[in-house]
């Protein structure tokens, strides 16, 4: 079994890491559930004022992948990501992305994840399966969970 190899500074992923177009979402674990706090601006706009629909969903899989890794220990890119749209996500005010794992099988891992706004009222929802890969997060990839 190998360690997937990619520290910090190396990180351009879109949604966690440093990427000038992307989100540098940091997560933090509060129960069961993998946490990001976040504020979107106009660049991520769809409709009017609201986020655009990719970047909802684009929240809501990176949370589930940063709980499936956080609770195994091992990469684990998502396959199935179902989304609800439940109301507008708000541009430039706080919002909570939030995920957690429900179980883990035979190599496959269902977690929900969710987006709130600030107040706590739920405006969208995904359903999300991984594929947990044999290579464990490094020692820089853990510290991106602290």
């Amino acid at each position: 079994m190998s360690n997937f190899d990619w520290n910090a500074e190396e990180n351009r992923c879109f949604g966690c890491g440093k990427n000038p177009w992307g989100l540098e979402l940091e997560f933090e674990k509060k129960g069961e559930w993998l946490i990001a706090e976040t504020e979107l601006d106009r660049n991520y706009q769809g409709f009017k004022t609201s986020a655009h629909g990719g970047i909802i969903a684009t929240l809501m899989d990176e949370a589930s992948s940063w709980a499936v890794m956080e609770k195994t220990g091992r990469l684990a890119p998502s396959y199935k990501l179902e989304c609800e749209f439940i109301k507008p996500v708000p541009l430039e005010e706080k919002v909570v992305a939030r995920a957690r794992v429900l179980n883990h099988r035979h190599g496959i891992a269902k977690s929900e994840a969710e987006i709130r706004d600030i107040s706590g009222e739920k405006l969208a929802t995904a359903s999300v399966r991984s594929k947990v890969m044999e290579e464990k997060i490094s020692a820089d990839q853990a510290e991106l969970l602290s």
